[in-house]
């Protein structure tokens, strides 16, 4: 089995409540051992047992080469939890193990589910904004840096960062690639910048509790370092600090620094705040959901509150588009053609009325024959008015009330059989 790479850093103790921290025993685990995502993992057990790791590196080694997931290429972190399938590293990307966070408390909970329905819901609709475009989207989506990007992250943030490979991105936009590019460049589903693919166009994270300072500070200058050109940090509410809005926030890279961008007069006086973006080609937004302001909402678990839609503005149908929103406009479109179609056939349904009270002149047979015709194609827009002129021309009946007075030939442009005269007919 391969050696694993360690980063050697000294985590920091820290003690909870004025009491020690919890004693070290072999493997890291404290004496009641218990799974990573109970509650009983404070910060003062982590940094046991991380304290445990860092003194017995070749008793983890061996811990971690078991794990079925084990990568031997990654730099794991001893900070850092890695269970049969679970973690608290962001940046590690194996398949099948999902990501655990440390609250304000350091306290360790599962990541947010309502992060992970927003980026779902902001992939199909960068999928649908970039449809006739050269560019792709794609979330959560691994990407590893170069070495020299990285180290200038590490100078700007004075922070030695753990893992030296990569991040986890929740969103990214870059150029098509070919298949053969995709083989190169896109690996195990890992986008190798350090491989010479190319760089994002965009990047927009969402912030949780346990990601917020990273995604705030030590991902936002390893982008800039990288040359994305915009980045987006979505904060859902709360998650920078206690009480934060709800706010977009938009980095756009002039040089080689992030400015911030500020947004766009509305489209509307009401709704959130509107970015135009260049990676996109059109303005973006976040809609929170319609019902996020009442008490309701507010009684509702985080993960349980319906998530804000990502938007683009369509200039073409002048309008906000979203999946969810497409297709409320296409039930709406439905509803009006369906209200459209009965109205049509009420009006239908008068003229054809009319026509057998006033016309009784005519045949039943050719009066039906208009009828079906009216039924088919819809009545004259001034059908009563036809009605009135046929009157006093019976005989023109098939040009007034007839669009197409070729309806009445038959095969081979030849006229039909007039049908026999009746008592009281025009003719």
């Amino acid at each position: 089995m391969a050696s694993v790479k360690v980063q050697e850093r000294t985590p920091t103790t820290v003690e909870a409540n004025g009491k020690g921290m919890t004693p070290a025993v072999p493997n890291g685990r404290a004496p009641d051992p218990h799974s990573i995502a109970e509650p009983e993992m404070t910060r003062a057990a982590r940094a046991a047992r991380a304290a445990w790791r860092l003194e017995h590196l070749d008793e983890w080694r061996r811990d971690l080469e078991i794990l079925g997931h084990f990568d031997p290429e990654f730099i794991y972190d001893v900070g850092h939890e890695y269970d049969p399938d679970s973690t608290t590293d962001p940046d590690y990307g194996a398949e099948g193990v999902y990501l655990l966070e440390y609250d304000e408390d350091g306290v360790v909970s599962p990541l947010e589910k309502r992060a992970w329905k927003v980026q779902e819901r902001m992939s199909h609709s960068a999928d649908d904004a970039l449809a006739d475009t050269d560019r792709e989207a794609d979330y959560e989506l691994e990407v590893r840096f170069r070495p020299e990007t990285i180290a200038r992250a590490n100078r700007v943030t004075r922070e030695r960062h753990p893992v030296q490979k990569g991040v986890r991105a929740d969103l990214i936009v870059l150029a098509n690639l070919s298949v053969g590019e995709r083989e190169r460049f896109l690996p195990k589903g890992i986008l190798r910048l350090d491989l010479g693919a190319p760089v994002p166009e965009l990047v927009l994270e969402v912030l949780s509790r346990g990601s917020a300072n990273r995604d705030l500070n030590y991902k936002k200058h390893l982008y800039e370092a990288a040359g994305v050109s915009e980045y987006l940090i979505y904060d859902l509410g709360s998650k920078r600090r206690a009480g934060s809005p709800r706010e977009l926030l938009m980095y756009r890279l002039t040089g080689e620094a992030y400015h911030r961008v500020a947004p766009e007069p509305r489209t509307s006086s009401q709704g959130p705040d509107e970015y135009w973006s260049n990676v996109f080609g059109t303005r973006i937004r976040f809609l929170p959901d319609a019902r996020e302001e009442t008490e309701e909402f507010r009684r509702l678990p985080e993960e349980r509150r319906p998530p804000p839609r990502f938007q683009w503005w369509d200039r073409e149908q002048g309008r906000w588009r979203d999946r969810a929103t497409d297709a409320e406009h296409e039930r709406a479109v439905e509803q009006e053609r369906m209200g459209r179609e009965r109205e049509a056939r009420g009006e239908t349904k008068m003229a054809i009325a009319v026509l057998h009270r006033l016309l009784s002149e005519l045949s039943v047979q050719e009066r039906d024959r208009i009828a079906a015709h009216w039924q088919e194609h819809g009545p004259p827009a001034n059908a009563v008015d036809r009605i009135l002129e046929v009157q006093q021309s019976p005989t023109e009946w098939r040009s007034l009330l007839l669009d197409d007075p070729d309806e009445d030939r038959g095969p081979n442009d030849s006229p039909n059989p007039r049908e026999p005269h009746t008592p009281g007919g025009g003719w």
